[in-house]
């Protein structure tokens, strides 16, 4: 069964190419519902039709695409946000566990986006995620920067500096905070590993990621010793590496 979305761009360029690469490699999987350039528009369409998925511009005059979502019940669908933000942004919208195709759009990008969005079967975009979105993308430096992660518990929402390390658990992560909190996210490590700033998170082992600044030294015996007094092995092949950063 295909999809019914709706393009919301104020680059009217960008909505061509969009529905070209669509109507190209995914044509039995999407249906266009509609397509606007005016996010004005789009709010009233959307306010009285429901489309699954959306594909959405975040930077449009007039009205943003965050102040459009702030005006619709977002648990109706999920929103792809298409943008030509920098790096610090793209890495606040993966931060917030929410989707993105980075323009010029990749076909292969955006074919991945789309199969991601049909495995999934929870709507993904409530209101903690697109208000951390937002929080992230006004943030001044990394030490504003907040995290979003989901757990059979429900969603979690911290700074990255809370972060001491994560273990992977099977198909889920312990994720290790300040004062020796501790919660179980519906993640692998490789997942959050992915989502993580390599600037300040590294991989020291195939079960641990651990925060840079929560590194207290290296052992004799190359164990690695953290601020919440945890000693955590280091593979031999990541061992090198882990010196290196630790020393800087």
């Amino acid at each position: 069964m295909s999809v019914s979305a709706v393009i919301i761009d104020d680059d009217v360029w960008a909505v061509s190419e969009l529905k070209a690469l669509l109507s190209q490699s995914l044509s039995d999987e999407v249906n266009i519902m509609a397509e606007f350039s005016d996010p004005s528009t789009a709010l009233v369409f959307l306010q009285s039709h429901s489309p699954q998925l959306i594909f959405l511009d975040i930077k449009m005059p007039g009205m943003s695409g965050f102040d459009l979502l702030n005006q619709l019940d977002t648990s109706r669908f999920e929103v792809i946000f298409c943008t030509a933000y920098d790096q610090y942004a793209i890495q606040a919208i993966r931060y917030s566990a929410l989707d993105y195709l980075l323009k010029p759009i990749n076909s292969d990008d955006l074919m991945k986006a789309v199969m991601r969005f049909q495995e999934r079967r929870e709507k993904t975009l409530t209101a903690l995620k697109l208000q951390n979105l937002q929080d992230n993308l006004t943030g001044k430096s990394d030490d504003d920067v907040s995290l979003v992660i989901a757990s059979k518990q429900g969603e979690h929402r911290f700074n990255l500096n809370e972060i001491v390390r994560c273990e992977a658990d099977s198909n889920y992560t312990a994720i290790h905070l300040r004062n020796r909190k501790k919660f179980l996210a519906s993640k692998t490590l490789g997942d959050i590993e992915e989502m993580l700033s390599p600037d300040h998170f590294i991989r020291i082992h195939k079960s641990h990621l651990v925060n840079l600044r929560h590194i207290l030294g290296i052992t004799a015996a190359d164990e690695l010793m953290m601020d919440d007094e945890s000693r955590l092995p280091v593979s031999r092949r990541r061992l090198q590496e882990v010196r290196i950063r630790v020393r800087q």
